[in-house]
């Protein structure tokens, strides 16, 4: 029992000296974020994984742990003893016994060994005082230092049996979830597609890695990832080699190899040893909470370092891509990364790719002495509990906003539901087609901008139109109209079907480029075939013409568009002014809302008075996603569909949120009709705000919504909660996404905000 009770003592003892270098380090990473490289922050981590798995360390004059005052410096030398019997003096050896528990680590098929704990030599200032007057064998009662030390170790033996009990929970939890996570991958297939064992071929070769990792498919995944120490595979969503071109199916492989090549498989590992031994520590679970967030972002720079600046924007395009797609939805946990984590990290990844310059993955020699200083500073041995925890952190003032306004995360991309929409926001003058099949309708136009040189040397705008037919149905069809202006080509900036970018991968183009003449129209048609859905390959196809300065391009499918129909719609482009037989209105399709003319035509629609804050209280929420979703629609996919028209208002909190996770947010569901069917959720609560009452449900069938894991802890998932009540014959729904902290607050603002 004393050699158990020394080793939590040792733990308690390095998992509170951590806390203190984890405090420090997330104020450097919020103070010079923007200035640091994102290899270098990533490297700042090791030393809290160090100081958790390797508590021993040599004394140091510059240690940082020497400004503790001496009162905090005793009581941390009583966790380092362990007194045998009630004799007056103190024992400051440790006890030589080992001990070595196995543990699994989740993504590690062997067994890690916790580190064995040895004899510390403590600095002089740290030792315990020697009582001034001894105490005699016949003493009745012992001495208030030894009364201490008693009570010290009973206190640590209930301990040890909590921190026990907490491994042992932790452990069969852990194991659970392994063995289903493995169960679930021996459903996977392997992909022998040629195309993308060559892009896999390619990759391999960009980042000199000889070991052949095999590449699956597997269905219920919703990000790429790369699993296991030992033998390492790459496992991609169910299609995603279909959906994905080859340049973006190339910085997806290059992203997850790239885990590999810097051992990240075998560091998490290390990690989740860490977090296992250190559970009871809310810091440890936040460090590795950053650490992966800031491992992810020095992945990105280690791709980017291959691709080049040239390739950043392309790079950053295809982060985007897997955002639109996997946002709504929720992977198992238990391996190591994803390509796409979540929304709120999206923001912060695109803003390092926007300003990769090259060579800034690699560390600079002052960088590296840098990281040995700090480690000489927190790595020696700990007086531990710094003052310093008490930083003061002041809120950033936020000018209220005068009128509707949404910050959301890429500005520069917008989609809209008819056409008029799209021209008032567009940054040039372009046609669209006056002819369409019976079959299709307008589905969406896209405004956005896309740049790979830097300073975007190479900025074109573009409008594409998608129309599609059979909309959600197994049999769905569409083709695209692209319209482009500025410096580069089409073809560089990825934009045709018929002709995947080889750029990035220096090989020759796989598709067929052949002159041609449409109707009256000049131009170029790119061919090329791809794997469509359900493994049927089809002939992916883009037509390519000028006019008046403007880059024009219409991408389809050999089985969605006929020639003849092509040369049709080719042919009838005209100013929309000018158009009379295709309906670019819109009409009964959900749409976003991006000034005080979307707000009012959504009221119109509505038929009653909406509230939209663009705060929520005082805890940092901000309106991040506005859009009028209509029922039945034409033009979107969103996981949550409601049976009526209702305003949805999404509030995110700021990546930097000192009291929430970083995907935290409220859904919050405007409507004259329940959008909600409270009888297949399971009742909570009844609460009352300003005369209103509320009713709180849960959806513990996931009927509406899928489970989300936590950010800080894998073990358990997000809670969601939905609050449901009526004022003034107006139904409200606010969906809560985790926001555990002053929840009852956020929900009051709602219910408090004014109609508009």
């Amino acid at each position: 029992m004393i050699v158990m009770k020394t080793i939590f003592s040792v733990i308690l003892h390095a998992s509170l000296a951590s806390s203190v270098i984890v405090l420090l380090l997330l104020g450097i990473r919020k103070l010079f974020l923007v200035r640091l490289k994102p290899r270098f922050i990533y490297v700042l981590w090791f030393l809290v994984l160090i100081k958790l798995l390797i508590p021993v360390g040599p004394s140091s004059s510059i240690s940082l742990f020497n400004l503790v005052p001496q009162a905090t410096a005793d009581k941390w030398t009583t966790v380092q003893s362990h007194p045998a019997d009630h004799s007056e003096s103190v024992n400051q050896s440790g006890d030589n016994g080992s001990s070595s528990p196995a543990i699994l680590a989740p993504g590690n098929e062997t067994k890690a060994t916790l580190p064995q704990r040895t004899e510390e030599n403590l600095p002089s200032n740290l030792s315990t005082k020697q009582p001034e007057e001894p105490v005699s064998a016949g003493a009745t009662s012992l001495p208030p230092t030894v009364e201490k030390k008693q009570l010290w170790s009973n206190i640590l033996k209930i301990g040890l049996w909590i921190w026990l009990g907490g491994l042992a929970v932790l452990g069969m939890y852990y194991l659970i979830v392994t063995l289903r996570f493995r169960k679930q991958l021996k459903h996977s297939r392997p992909i022998d597609d040629e195309e993308v064992l060559s892009v896999l071929k390619a990759c391999s070769k960009q980042l000199g890695i000889k070991q052949i990792i095999p590449v699956y498919e597997i269905s219920g995944f919703y990000s790429p990832c790369i699993y296991g120490v030992r033998k390492p595979r790459i496992y991609l969503p169910e299609d995603f080699a279909v959906i994905a071109d080859s340049r973006q199916l190339a910085h997806v492989l290059l992203h997850e190899l790239a885990h590999y090549k810097r051992k990240d498989l075998g560091f998490n590992s290390l990690w989740t040893l860490a977090v296992w031994l250190h559970w009871f520590n809310p810091f440890v679970w936040l460090a590795r909470r950053k650490m992966a967030s800031d491992r992810e972002m020095a992945c990105d720079a280690a791709v980017l370092e291959l691709l080049g600046e040239r390739g950043s924007s392309s790079y950053g395009m295809t982060l985007l891509m897997l955002s639109r797609l996997f946002s709504r939805s929720s992977s198992p946990r238990v391996h190591l990364s994803y390509y796409f984590n979540n929304k709120n990290e999206t923001k912060r990844r695109v803003t390092m790719i926007t300003k990769f310059k090259q060579g800034s993955y690699k560390l600079s020699a002052m960088a590296v002495v840098l990281i040995l200083l700090l480690g000489a500073v927190l790595l020696t041995n700990a007086k531990v509990e710094s003052n310093a925890s008490s930083r003061a952190e002041s809120p950033e003032e936020e000018n209220p906003v005068a009128q509707f306004e949404v910050d959301r995360l890429i500005p520069s991309y917008k989609w809209f539901n008819n056409l008029n929409r799209a021209i008032n926001f567009s940054k040039f003058e372009f046609k669209v087609p006056d002819y369409m099949p019976e079959r299709y309708q307008l589905e969406n136009i896209n405004l956005g901008e896309s740049f790979a040189k830097a300073h975007k040397a190479d900025l074109i705008n573009s409008v594409s139109i998608t129309f599609v037919s059979n909309f959600g149905q197994k049999d769905e069809h569409y083709f695209e109209m692209v319209a482009a202006k500025g410096n580069g080509t089409l073809l560089e900036h990825n934009f045709l079907w018929g002709a995947p970018y080889p750029q990035a991968l220096d090989r020759a183009p796989s598709d067929k480029q052949e002159d041609m003449t449409i109707g009256n129209i000049n131009g170029v048609m790119y061919t090329t075939t791809k794997i469509w859905s359900k493994q049927k390959p089809e002939t992916a196809k883009s037509f390519v013409w000028q006019d008046n300065g403007v880059m024009y391009t219409i991408n389809f499918y050999s089985n969605d568009l006929s020639q003849d129909e092509l040369a049709k719609v080719v042919q009838s482009f005209v100013s929309p002014g000018q158009v009379q037989h295709v309906d670019y209105k819109g009409e009964g399709n959900s749409f976003a809302l991006y000034d005080e003319t979307d707000l009012q035509e959504a009221k119109r629609i509505l038929g009653f008075p909406v509230k939209i804050p663009v705060d929520v209280s005082d805890y940092g929420l901000k309106l991040s996603d506005s859009s009028l979703m209509r029922a039945d629609d034409q033009n979107t996919k969103f996981y949550f569909r409601p049976d009526t028209d209702v305003l949805w208002n999404s509030y995110r909190v700021p990546f930097n949120s000192p009291m929430y996770e970083l995907n935290d947010s409220i859904e919050f569901y405007q409507s004259k009709a329940p959008v909600v069917d409270v009888k297949r959720l399971s009742f909570l609560r009844k609460l009352e705000m300003n005369g209103i009452g509320i009713t709180a449900y849960a959806d513990n069938d996931n009927i509406y919504t899928e489970p989300v894991h936590s950010d800080s802890n894998q073990l358990k998932f997000k809670t969601q909660t939905f609050y449901v009540w009526q004022q003034n014959g107006v139904y409200y729904t606010a969906h809560f996404y985790g926001v555990d902290k002053h929840q009852e607050e956020n929900l009051n603002a709602l219910v408090l905000a004014p109609v508009e």
